[in-house]
């Protein structure tokens, strides 16, 4: 063994280090975990080429560890976790050559800073579950360092400055270190490496700023903290795979979570989310696998939820939910979805399969003119009505007649020359020698498509694995231990024993084996220079096993290997001929003995049932009271249940209250459905029916005459019941050391007792004092079994109970209602469906319900114009009640306040900020608003109670305020470019300018914000610039920088969309052909005038434009342009001047019609909603409302425009598609005209669509995480 270079030596209570293995000069890596070792000898220094020292879960103490050990040049692994060190050893920083450090699981309270001065190559450092309060902030030194785990640790004054410098660093755990938002250090996004964070088990209010730019993070754990919100910044966690956000406080899921694409598992266990709180787009989530919803306030789930199609995992239990979508059922990978503990829930029915003419084409929906206006509330014309033409019918289902008798006969001339060419192929291939090569080349002359190489191929595989496929099996319900990792993971021997099919993994891989089982034996062990683990997978048979369990021994080896990704064959091991590598595995001592589990096949055996009569007590919950089945056990002021096998009968008293009677017929309902399969005769008797009366006290013992008959006067409702429920008591039967062992499960009425308490590995005995039941788990041990039905029988004679009380045994997955009514909200009602109507219960199995649809919006009339007299009415009425504004431009994180000559004027590729306030009814203050209003009005009252105390009085003045209903408010518009970065709205959300304007502005009058895109803004902040509202190309020239003289002309639209308070100056392409007389332009023309640049105005008047566009088209020419030295007022076809035309590339031809503005209308179709639904925007549309999550159509007068958006939908697409259809149609119908029907495509729009927006641009470039 001198040659030695690998030595395992795990749990062998080795108190000391062998002297034998100090010997051991050429051994590299040496693991004693799980011993008792104390301290290590002198001598282990002489080990030279000791390379990984593992001595994890021993007794260590730091006067046992010798100096000299780190002195070992080739030492890069050291592990000391578990163990009993108070302190890092002495001379550990001269081990400079160590790459990964474990010290986990001590009680150390200082880390000395030559340890991380020195240990330069450090990679992976563990100091969890330890003393430390400080880490060194020499810690930045370790430049190398890609894991760091100081988890669990008191760390509460550390303000981890110090690892902004690990700029290698990959995994970080400060989970539990008392963590908040104050003691987050801002330059944690300096970690540009960082995949992996673990910050659970603190106390984040919410998720720091530093921690929202780690862009390569793929792990996130923020599981047991008090977050109530997630930013927008979420989205740039590009790179996300795993979110886990259980326990906290949050209320609803950001909708920027949407555009995670690479989100696999997500986590939100324990939360306040509603329904509202699911975002509508979370279908987005192509990639979602994991979804993990339990103990929040869902009511119901998102429809787009079940479009997530790689969706395998799936928990919504505790919640309130009420139903679950339809589409649940297209989640062809779900594999685990757990509705636990919904009370009020009802699973939606499977849809039935598609017929013919159905599914991704029309989905059910019909797209008649007739149908659809008789859904919108309108009237159908006559035209439309559907009209029967009986001959038309006939001459169709002759005409398919004659083509299907065609087919068939075209398929039997083909089927008699393919029989023809077969039985020829086989008598040349009998006459020849019968060699494969023959073989081969009669298959040719009849297959002559098919190549030789092919037909070889087929014969011969390379490799027996070749022929194998992996099946797409479950592999949980099989192994579950090996797929949560809890076994397989290490070296060590495991092993399973069949039992019902399935293997069950036994606590202890000893080599006793009984002859009537069969096992599973899986044996890890280390690779021989090579990284991983190499399995070995051998089933073991007994000589006296049943059939079923052979058979499932081997097929379920084989499912282990496909599970662990082996190469390598099973072997079959038979009693009494095994292998020595087998036997080797348990030391040469295998041990054999009598008996065995059961078989899993049936044996029919006929069932004894046992007559029982429940006295029913209760209304609300139903309680059931075991009595004797004796007359004298009957109460007109109950109801009764007798349980007579295939007999049910239900019995009311001349008293008893009518919702007990429902119940107990319900819970007998129950007891058919579970235990009897729906064959038990459920007889329900009432106090009208004497004959039935008689038939059920003859299945009693006694005389009837002797039931008393109720007081003469006496009614249900005066009756009392005072019956309540012995405590029952839970037991968990245990197998301990020579003894066994009955510990009682703990509940109370805040955590009642629920079926989730019980364990598929174990077998429990629930003692309800009237009766005792024993539980048997579907992979309990068969010891456990027979233990628990002894222990039964003792504990029913233990105390003395009713003469009724039995033992009653209850397997998993059939347990009898009677068991199942003790837990707290187990099936306690018969499921019933109520989301389906009585005519869809009764209606044909094959019918298929219609896909709910809304096409409302597309048989409404356009809304009018408002009239410019009352668009200034209004205009005037915003602009007296507003006291002031004050405009701000966001320039990198800086706020600039913005010249009073700038206002109204606008820049894409720049954010303003506009604090305006103003006037405003207390009736029309939202929530947000009427609760700040009522705080500061609380404060308010408290300065003045307080002035009146010294002297004086303000009666008259609190009388007036109270008469008041007006109150200033103050509204910040923050209006985002179309070309501005995506960011500048989440920094202004978190800068330090949005707290002051809240701390300051808000102590005096309520604050809200307003955020509006370009193009996007409502009508009351238009009229603040008295439609001078002018926006440029491009990005404003800042305050400190001289202004770059514009060296090309510059071409802007004045338009009004729809009315007067939506006109806007838009700068759009220089060029005559976007030119049109319907509106005026402005164009801005730079001149070199002796040496220094100026620039001429001119104002182009369309000759169809309207007098009010033509009149503020000059007024922003003449007013809004403070740098121009002469404006020219030019109208349509008054000889413009040739400058003119050539600073805008030439007279070409242009649009003299603007007839579109009237009837322009746009559309919008989508699934947002759970259904396909269409909705109109208003005619104050742009660019910008085309979204490309969702189909529009556009209607311009002349042509009907689909357009579709890149990630919508191929059923938004489709029905989109059908919608357009219908609304041509409906126009044609209505005006007789017919509309042009196109198709666009984002990116590829022609001029005709462009023309109808203002201001069209690029579309801003896309990358793989936009939405």
């Amino acid at each position: 063994m001198t040659s030695l270079t690998y030595l395992r030596a795990n749990k062998t209570h080795l108190s000391e280090v062998p002297e034998s293995l100090t010997k051991l000069n050429k051994l590299e890596d040496l693991i004693l975990s799980r011993n008792e070792i104390k301290e290590l000898p002198q001598e282990i220094t002489d080990m030279s080429g000791l390379r990984s020292l593992n001595l994890r879960h021993n007794k260590l103490q730091k006067e046992g560890i010798p100096y000299s050990l780190f002195d070992l040049e080739e030492l890069t692994t050291l592990d000391f976790s578990h163990n009993n060190l108070d302190s890092c050893p002495e001379n550990l920083h001269r081990a400079k050559a160590l790459l990964v450090l474990n010290v986990a699981h001590n009680r150390i309270r200082e880390v000395p800073p030559s340890l991380f001065t020195q240990l330069k190559y450090m990679q992976h450092l563990d100091l969890s579950n330890n003393l430390i309060e400080y880490i060194p902030p020499q810690i930045r030194r370790l430049g190398q360092l890609k894991s760091l785990n100081i988890s669990y640790n008191p760390l509460q004054h550390d303000q981890f400055r110090s690892l902004s410098g690990l700029t290698q660093l990959e995994s970080l755990n400060i989970a539990h270190t008392q963590r908040g938002i104050n003691n987050i250090p801002s330059e944690f996004d300096k970690l540009v490496t960082l995949t992996e964070i673990d910050l659970s088990y603190n106390k984040l209010t919410r998720v720091p700023e530093p921690v929202y730019r780690l862009e390569n993070l793929k792990r996130a754990n923020f599981s047991h903290n008090e977050i109530s919100e997630m930013s927008s910044l979420t989205e740039c966690w590009t790179e996300l795979i795993t979110l886990n956000l259980t326990e906290n406080k949050l209320k609803e899921i950001p909708a920027c979570i949407c555009k995670l694409t690479k989100l696999k598992r997500l986590y939100l266990n324990g939360n306040q989310i509603k329904f509202e709180g699911v975002p509508s787009l979370i279908g987005k989530l192509q990639n979602l696998e994991v979804f993990m919803a339990a103990r929040n306030d869902l009511t119901c789930i998102p429809d787009s939820l079940c479009k997530c199609g790689n969706l395998k995992q799936m928990d919504l239990s505790c919640n309130k939910l009420v139903a679950l979508p339809t589409s649940i059922w297209e989640l062809k990978q779900l594999k685990s979805l757990n509705t636990d503990d919904n009370p009020n829930l009802v699973m939606p029915e499977k849809p039935p399969p598609e017929v013919k003419g159905s599914g991704a084409e029309f989905y059910n929906v019909d797209f008649s003119l007739y149908n659809q206006r008789k859904v919108a509330g309108l009237k159908p014309s006559a035209e439309t009505m559907p009209q029967k033409d009986k001959e038309a019918e006939r001459k169709k289902l002759r005409a398919r007649l004659r083509i299907k008798h065609a087919q068939l006969s075209q398929e039997g001339k083909d089927g008699k020359q393919e029989s023809s060419k077969i039985i020829k192929g086989l008598s040349e291939y009998k006459e020849d020698s019968g060699s494969v090569s023959t073989y081969l080349s009669s298959r040719a002359r009849l297959n002559p498509n098919q190549p030789d190489d092919e037909e070889k191929q087929q014969i011969r595989n390379k490799k027996w694995t070749d022929a194998l496929t992996k099946p797409a099996l479950d592999y949980s319900e099989l192994f579950p231990e090996v797929v949560n990792g809890s076994v397989g993971q290490e070296e060590g021997l495991y092993m399973w024993r069949i039992d019902n099919f399935l293997p069950l993994l036994l606590d202890d891989a000893v080599g006793r084996f009984y002859e009537a089982d069969c096992y599973i034996i899986l044996h890890a062990s280390q690779r021989d220079n090579l990284p991983g683990l190499m399995y070995n997978i051998h089933f073991w048979i007994g000589a006296k096993c049943e059939i079923d369990k052979k058979a499932c021994a081997a097929i379920h080896a084989v499912h282990l290997r496909n599970l662990l990704g082996c190469d390598n064959r099973t072997t079959r091991e038979e009693q009494g001929d095994e292998s020595d590598e087998f036997i080797l595995y348990f030391d040469g001592d295998i041990e054999v003995l009598q008996g065995g589990s059961e078989s899993g096949f049936f044996q029919v055996e006929e069932i004894v049932y046992v007559k029982r009569l429940y006295k029913c007590h209760g209304q609300n919950n139903l309680l059931l009271e075991p009595v004797d089945a004796h007359v004298d056990s009957i109460d007109h002021k109950h109801s009764y249940l007798l349980d007579d096998g295939m007999d049910i009968i239900v019995w009311f008293g001349k008293l008893s209250k009518l919702t007990q009677n429902k119940k107990t017929t319900l819970f007998a309902e129950k007891i058919n459905k579970l235990e009897r399969k729906n064959k038990a005769k459920i007889t329900v008797i009432t106090k009208y029916e004497l004959e039935k009366q008689h038939m059920f006290y003859k299945r009693l013992a006694g005389d009837s005459d002797t039931i008393p008959e109720p007081a003469e006067g006496e009614k249900p409702e005066d009756i009392e019941d005072t019956y309540s429920v012995p405590t029952p008591k839970l037991y968990e039967v245990h197998l301990g050391v020579g003894y066994l062992e009955l510990p009682q499960l703990e509940f109370s009425v805040n955590r009642p007792m629920t079926q989730q308490m019980l364990r598929s590995q174990r077998v429990y005995l629930l003692d309800t004092y009237t009766d005792v039941f024993v539980w048997v788990g579907a992979h309990s041990d068969r010891l456990l079994r027979a233990a628990a039905s002894k222990l039964s029988t003792e504990i029913l004679k233990m105390i003395k109970r009713p003469s009724t009380a039995i033992v009653n045994t209850c397997f998993e997955g059939v347990e009898s209602a009677m068991f199942r009514s003790f837990f707290y909200k187990w099936d306690d009602i018969v499921a019933v469906d109520f989301t389906r109507a009585a005519d869809k219960v009764i209606a044909p199995s094959g019918q298929q319900e219609e896909m709910k649809v809304d096409l409302t919006a597309l048989f409404t009339k356009r809304e009018p114009a408002m009239s410019p007299a009352d668009c200034q009415d209004y205009r005037e009425q915003w602009k007296e009640n507003l006291e002031t504004m004050s405009c701000f431009v966001m320039e990198g994180k800086n706020y600039t306040k913005l010249p009073a000559g700038e206002q109204g004027h606008f820049y894409t590729e720049n954010c303003y900020i506009f604090l305006c306030t103003y006037w405003m009814f207390i009736s029309d203050f939202n929530d947000d608003l009427l609760e700040q209003y009522v705080i500061l009005q609380k404060k308010q009252t408290g300065k003045k109670k307080e002035t009146t105390n010294e002297g004086g009085s303000e009666d008259e003045e609190d009388d007036e305020e109270e008469e008041e209903e007006e109150a200033l408010v103050c509204r910040v518009y923050f209006w985002q470019g179309r070309d501005a970065s995506k960011v500048c709205w989440p920094q202004y959300s978190l800068s330090s300018f949005r707290a002051k304007i809240r701390e300051k502005i808000g102590s005096k009058m309520p604050v809200e914000d307003e955020r509006c895109f370009q193009q996007q803004e409502n009508m009351k902040f238009l009229s603040y610039f008295n439609g001078k509202f002018i926006i440029h190309k491009g990005k404003r020239p800042a305050n400190n920088d001289p202004e770059v003289p514009h060296t090309r002309p510059r071409l802007y639209q004045v338009r009004q969309n729809g009315n007067i308070l939506a006109q806007r100056c838009v700068e759009i392409g220089c060029s005559s052909l976007l030119l049109n007389s319907g509106f005026c332009y402005i164009l801005k023309v730079p001149v070199e005038k002796e040496g220094e640049m100026c620039y001429i105005l001119y104002v182009w008047i369309g000759s169809k434009s309207s007098e009010e566009l033509m009149n503020a088209s000059i007024e922003i020419g003449k007013e809004a342009f403070d740098d121009v030295d002469t404006v020219s007022v030019l109208y349509e076809g008054t000889n413009e001047p040739a400058y003119f035309w050539a600073a805008i590339g030439g007279r070409r031809p242009y649009d003299t019609k603007a007839d579109w503005m009237d009837v322009t209308r746009l559309f919008r179709c989508s699934n947002e909603r759970g259904y396909f639904a269409v909705s109109e925007k208003c005619s104050d549309f742009c660019q910008d409302d085309l979204s490309d999550e969702d189909v529009m159509i556009l209607d311009s007068g002349t042509d009907v425009f689909v357009w579709i958006g890149e990630e919508s939908s191929d059923v938004e697409r489709k029905l989109a598609l059908k919608s357009a259809q219908l609304y041509q149609q409906h126009i044609q119908d209505l005006a007789g005209e017919a509309r042009k029907l196109s198709i666009v495509r984002r990116g590829k729009e022609n001029l005709k669509f462009i023309k109808l927006f203002h201001g069209w641009g690029p579309f801003r470039a896309r990358t793989k995480n936009s939405s």
